[in-house]
């Protein structure tokens, strides 16, 4: 079985019907923001987690909850469980294919990794309890 994003039809690349017709160049336009965010965000993470160890450790019982906190988290595990759902919709059409397509499930996939991604910068921002960190969010 041959791995390609579109599947080995060679016609499934053209836009000649319009862009938004070819379902295939709308989910890799849909991959591009996750991967460009992701290649953003893991350094920052990787970067904040190694400065956070000489630090001295922060009690969780000084914690303080930024406004919406648990509003956020219930939307974001819908968020994650939507995610799940639409990569458990897109292995079942792939099989169902005679050539892998990976662009049923793979914006799926790397939209479940930015929102770990982001959950877990989220969390060193509050335990840190520095919310100008989330002003790169924002920019």
């Amino acid at each position: 079985m041959s791995l390609s994003f579109c599947g080995n039809n060679i016609s499934s690349y053209n836009i000649y019907d319009g862009v938004l017709q070819n379902p295939c160049f709308v989910d890799a336009l849909n991959l591009v923001p996750h991967v460009f965010l992701l290649f953003i965000t893991f350094p920052i993470l990787f970067i904040g987690w190694g400065s956070q160890s000489s630090k001295v450790q922060i009690h969780h019982n000084t914690w303080l909850h930024f406004p919406g906190h648990n509003l956020r988290w219930i939307l974001t595990f819908a968020l994650l469980f939507v995610h799940v759902c639409e990569i458990a919709e897109g292995i079942v059409s792939d099989s169902r294919r005679e050539s892998r397509h990976l662009h049923l499930f793979m914006p799926a996939v790397m939209g479940f990794v930015a929102t770990t991604t982001s959950i877990v910068y989220y969390h060193n921002i509050e335990t840190s309890n520095f919310p100008k960190l989330l002003l790169g969010k924002y920019d």
